[in-house]
């Protein structure tokens, strides 16, 4: 007897010194820590330009094609608003930004009554690490809070009280916060320290990264930051937001010469005649139609090239297997003369600045080498989820944090769970406001108006024109048990909010939106 127990531990023991009951091995080392996560938030980016999701055949993105092909691939995931300040809020904070009256930009900054997910990991042993858009702070547009502070603009802003409300205020350790060449940092691109400065590269070490495109210095800073906590004994997170496909349209021959040309666009039916894009802000020239899509998809081949790089570095580091990416879009892309990125959402109607999908159904997959299958998760989920997610991996349970909104994704991910994540998602923007349950979404005007729509989609990639509706038929009078479910549960939500009926907003009806736009259709 003696002798097997003695063969039986000495079995156990092999298994245990060859990582057999260890934690997976990383980078030749068994590692016992949580996983390194990071979040990747692009700008005013459509849902159809992923390749996986792409209907028009025009979008080139191998390396993110290859995370959705080996992830999970999300069909069905929303902003929390149609627009950059209030969609961002939810995401770091990972709670419904309405809750603390963020519904619109201008209504910043993040206020510090606020919790961010940075923070929650930094508690729980993480390093962690900004990079890119932040749209947080204050800014020429938070006129409310320059009154409340005593100032006239950021000119004579007290810097104390405006570096409250950068990244280093909610929990990011190492950041460079920033959108074109000039970013707010504590370390620079070559991965040195500093103290709390704005670098600015068109100038910064004589010169030297003058010629670098925003998206290029933004994954390497990216870079900088995994490598140097790639070794760690900590896990790292890493919240980068990538200015793009945002304007301004000034992506260099470098970026265009990798996409479509301006030929093979017309020939797709694109428009190189006119030029009605002419918004300084936005467009480096008066553009045409052809020339704003060619600048749309090479902003987005930039940012596929950065998540190539950021992969080999994982790869090439060992933390592949150790890290998570969340990659998620802050709403769909605007749609105007003055305003369109390029980005298109198909086969969505609506665009930024309106909470149709168009404008809130946004690109989504999340990748996990090893631990997530490949698969095309249809269940509705929400930016939100991410943070949950996060906080969950981490060690701590956001089910039992008030202050979280999202849910934890990953055992609907790996197949412990089945069914839907949420019940309901929520969304409100200004005087809209609408409800996603399951493949039903109701909207609903403070005129009064309502609409309810089957949002079901058959595939990615494909939309069957015969059977889904989308946000053309409106099933209120159709499905009376349905609206009013729905209808009593999103007010009973928005009266919860400090502003239960939110006056004012960019349009006046959504039914009047419809009707200008894409009109409606009833059933064949």
């Amino acid at each position: 007897m003696k002798k097997a127990l003695l063969i039986l531990y000495s079995i156990v023991f092999l298994l245990f010194v060859n990582g057999a009951l260890a934690a997976p091995k990383v980078g030749g080392a068994s590692r016992s820590r949580s996983p390194n996560i990071i979040f990747i938030v692009t700008d005013d980016h459509g849902f159809n330009d992923l390749e996986a999701t792409d209907m028009r055949d025009e979008v080139d993105m191998p390396n993110i094609h290859k995370l959705t092909s080996g992830g999970a691939l999300m069909t069905q995931a929303y902003c929390t608003a149609p627009q950059c300040v209030p969609s961002r809020a939810g995401i770091v904070t990972g709670r419904y930004q309405q809750k603390f009256s963020m519904e619109r930009n201008g209504e910043g900054p993040l206020p510090k009554s606020e919790t961010s997910i940075a923070s929650r990991l930094k508690k729980l042993g993480y390093k962690t690490g900004h990079v890119g858009k932040w749209h947080l702070a204050p800014d020429r547009a938070t006129k409310k809070w320059f009154e409340q502070v005593g100032c006239t603009g950021m000119a004579d802003a007290p810097v104390e009280a405006v570096n409250a409300h950068r990244p280093q205020g909610f929990g990011y350790d190492e950041y460079a916060q920033g959108t074109g060449t000039k970013y707010w940092s504590n370390f620079d691109v070559n991965g040195k320290t500093v103290e709390p400065q704005e670098i600015n590269y068109k100038t910064y070490e004589k010169r030297s990264h003058a010629d670098k495109f925003r998206l290029q210095l933004q994954t390497e800073l990216a870079l900088n930051f995994i490598e140097r906590h790639a070794d760690g004994a900590d896990p790292f997170f890493l919240y980068l937001g990538y200015y793009g496909p945002h304007s301004p349209l000034d992506a260099p021959a470098a970026l265009t010469d990798q996409v479509l040309s301006v030929e093979e666009l017309v020939a797709k039916g694109y428009d190189n005649t006119k030029k009605p894009y002419k918004n300084r802000i936005n467009f480096a020239r008066p553009y045409t139609e052809v020339e704003v899509r060619q600048q749309g998809l090479a902003l987005l081949k930039g940012i596929d090239n950065g998540v190539g790089e950021i992969f080999q570095c994982l790869e090439k580091s060992g933390e592949l297997e150790n890290t998570i990416l969340f990659f998620m879009g802050d709403n769909g892309a605007p749609s105007g003369t003055k305003s369109w990125d390029g980005s298109m959402n198909d086969p969505w109607h609506g665009s930024k600045g309106i909470i149709f999908e168009g404008g809130a159904r946004v690109p989504y997959f999340v990748y996990w080498k090893g631990v997530i299958e490949p698969q095309v998760f249809e269940q509705p989920v929400n930016t939100l989820d991410a943070g949950a997610t996060a906080v969950a991996l981490a060690g701590s349970d956001p089910a039992k944090d008030p202050m979280l909104d999202g849910v934890d994704l990953m055992p609907f991910l790996t197949g412990k769970a089945k069914g839907e994540p949420h019940r309901y998602i929520y969304q409100r923007y200004m005087n809209t406001a609408a409800l996603i349950s399951g493949k039903y979404k109701f909207m609903m005007h403070e005129n009064g108006e309502e609409l309810l729509f089957d949002v079901s989609l058959e595939q990615p990639g494909a939309h069957n024109a015969d059977k889904e509706f989308h946000e053309t038929r409106n099933l209120v009078n159709e499905m009376p048990e349905k609206a009013v479910e729905l209808r009593k549960e999103l007010k009973r939500w928005k009266n919860e909010l400090p502003v239960p009926n939110y006056e004012g907003g960019y349009h006046d009806s959504l039914v009047d939106f419809i009707k200008k736009r894409w009109g409606f259709r009833e059933a064949h």
